[in-house]
């Protein structure tokens, strides 16, 4: 799971009633890709952090990083950062070459709690436990 992806997950089940986020990391394995073995682009990595600085919830990403144990994010994102393509080309690198492989994630309303395993957040909810759950007879 990238940290790209963690800023959009949430605990979506009616007991957290929409305050499920942001979810807390708990990281047991983290790889982090060399973005000289993936290849580089440097125009599209500016191109795409442009493109998505506007969506991301910034204290949520920090948060994200600093559980997965990178502290060099700063707290607060600055006009000026959002122009300098050496720091637009190290926050793609965070956004998408950071991965947690296996771990969880705890809904900070209930502490619910989603296990992550070789990437992927397991979200299976019982029946009941869903937001939005309609009954047909």
């Amino acid at each position: 799971m990238r940290l790209l992806t963690h800023n959009t997950m949430r605990n979506n089940s009616e007991k957290a009633k929409g305050k499920g986020w942001p979810l807390r990391i708990t990281a047991v394995e983290v790889r982090v890709d060399d973005a000289d073995e993936i290849g580089s682009e440097p125009e599209k990595e500016i191109a795409f952090v442009k493109g998505i600085l506007g969506m991301l919830d910034w204290p949520t990403l920090v948060q994200g990083a600093s559980q997965m144990g990178l502290t060099t994010l700063p707290q607060v994102l600055t006009e000026e950062m959002s122009q300098d393509t050496e720091f637009l080309r190290a926050l793609y690198h965070v956004l998408m070459n950071v991965h947690l492989v296996r771990g969880m994630l705890t809904c900070p309303d209930t502490g619910r709690e989603f296990p992550v395993t070789d990437g992927i957040v397991d979200f299976s909810m019982e029946e009941e436990e869903c937001e939005n759950v309609r009954y047909y007879h």
